[in-house]
């Protein structure tokens, strides 16, 4: 007997804000993401296939303007979901219906697209490791991504400093490098008792800050230390994790 027969029936609404950007932090890592709904509302947790990054993921029931059935598990192809925005605009609100059998319904305005869904027991569901960097610093989002564009023509990598008094952001290419220093007094927060440095690679951390809609995220620093990036979602009502392993610097 399939395991998705054996599974109750939910209906979700929600605005399309919401869900693109439960899609775009989502398809930074996985194109295939099982969701776990509860009475409180919807985890994902996810790791990318080369296990080199990690999400969880969660959004309380009140992201949602309906939330009705009982708890669950459904596995939803990421792409799918990205064909379901591209039919509804900014304002609109969609309804997401399983019916227990092996359909999403979702339906905008005056479409419906039934899509099938994915058996969650195949889907990897990573157990999340205890990841505490000694230092944190809380910037804007658009800060980090102005270092992002700078760095991404020459280098494939970039390098995070927490001191006492500023955050650096740090990317060196063959002939060219970039700095980009935000002084103490103009972070929201900076948590550091002494100076801490990793590299991470660019890819993975371009990715990440750009699939986040919060104007700030937290970043979580140790000495070649796996970076924890932690951010806000559904306007607060959510919120989002990522890991992402350092690349050790060659002696």
């Amino acid at each position: 007997m399939c395991r998705a027969e054996a599974l109750p029936v939910f209906k979700l609404r929600i605005k399309m804000e919401n869900l693109r950007e439960l899609v775009e932090v989502v398809s930074t890592l996985v194109s295939e993401v099982k969701l776990s709904i509860s009475k409180d509302g919807v985890e994902a947790r996810a790791v990318d296939p080369s296990h080199v990054a990690m999400l969880v993921m969660n959004l309380q029931k009140g992201v949602f303007e309906e939330f009705t059935g009982e708890p669950t598990e459904i596995g939803v192809d990421v792409e799918k979901l990205k064909e379901v925005l591209r039919l509804s605009k900014p304002g609109d609100v969609l309804d997401l219906q399983f019916d227990g059998k092996n359909r999403l319904i979702a339906s905008v305005g005056r479409l419906t697209r039934q899509m099938a869904v994915v058996d969650p027991a195949g889907i990897t569901d990573p157990k999340v490791p205890n990841v505490n960097p000694p230092a944190s610093v809380t910037v804007k989002t658009d800060d980090i991504r102005q270092g992002i564009r700078g760095s991404e023509s020459f280098t494939d990598h970039i390098t995070l400093t927490l001191e006492p008094d500023a955050f650096t952001m740090h990317s060196e290419g063959d002939t060219d490098r970039l700095d980009l220093r935000i002084p103490k007094e103009s972070l929201s927060r900076l948590d550091v008792k002494e100076p801490v440095k990793s590299m991470y690679p660019l890819d993975f951390f371009s990715a990440m800050v750009k699939s986040i809609a919060a104007e700030e995220a937290t970043l979580h620093v140790g000495n070649e230390y796996p970076l924890k990036v932690e951010f806000a979602m559904g306007g607060g009502r959510g919120e989002g994790r990522y890991l992402l392993a350092p690349r050790v610097e060659e002696e």
